[in-house]
């Protein structure tokens, strides 16, 4: 196995794991709707900054299940991979898609262009599961929350993803 391949194979698990604490220990309960407002979105943005897009994808589906799994929300496991795998998706073909294998600096406008439209397919994603699982009028109330969630996670991805960034080019100064 290559070593680029092994580099990025362990920077997925990483994320995988960074997705899953971020979402299930790092919580901020939200009585109203028996959800949270967690640090889990802003690893996904990250991921999707820095992985190529499999890797993304799969991070963030094996981070957000996991969460499900284990928080007790196992009906909602299957749609939040999606949804998840979904966001990870639209952040890689927008940060990366003039972009060489990794980013090496977060420019402002696409990065907040690539948060703004993962969240609209958070927010959009639970509301259609919440339509069948429950009714339209039941997913409306959690509609305010999860934009809550989404804004959430873009200002951890503002504040964070410079960090990682800056980590990554001192382990792997010749990622390009």
């Amino acid at each position: 196995m290559k070593t680029t391949n092994t580099k990025t194979i362990i920077l997925a698990a990483m994320f995988a794991a960074l997705i899953f604490l971020g979402t299930f220990i790092i919580r901020i309960p939200i009585p109203a709707t028996s959800g949270y407002i967690h640090f889990g979105d802003g690893f996904i943005y990250i991921a999707a900054a820095i992985l190529p897009m499999p890797f993304a994808i799969a991070a963030a589906a094996i981070g957000g299940f996991l969460s499900d799994m284990l928080a007790g929300y196992m009906f909602y496991a299957p749609w939040t991979a999606i949804i998840k795998a979904l966001m990870a998706l639209s952040g890689v073909l927008i940060l990366r898609a003039k972009k060489g294998p990794a980013l090496t600096k977060i420019s402002f406008k696409p990065s907040l262009t690539a948060t703004i439209i993962a969240g609209i397919i958070n927010v959009g994603g639970y509301f259609l599961v919440e339509c069948i699982m429950y009714t339209p009028a039941g997913a409306i109330v959690g509609v305010p929350m999860n934009i809550l969630q989404s804004i959430f996670g873009i200002v951890i991805f503002f504040i964070l993803a410079p960090v990682f960034l800056r980590i990554l080019t001192i382990l792997y100064p010749h990622n390009k």
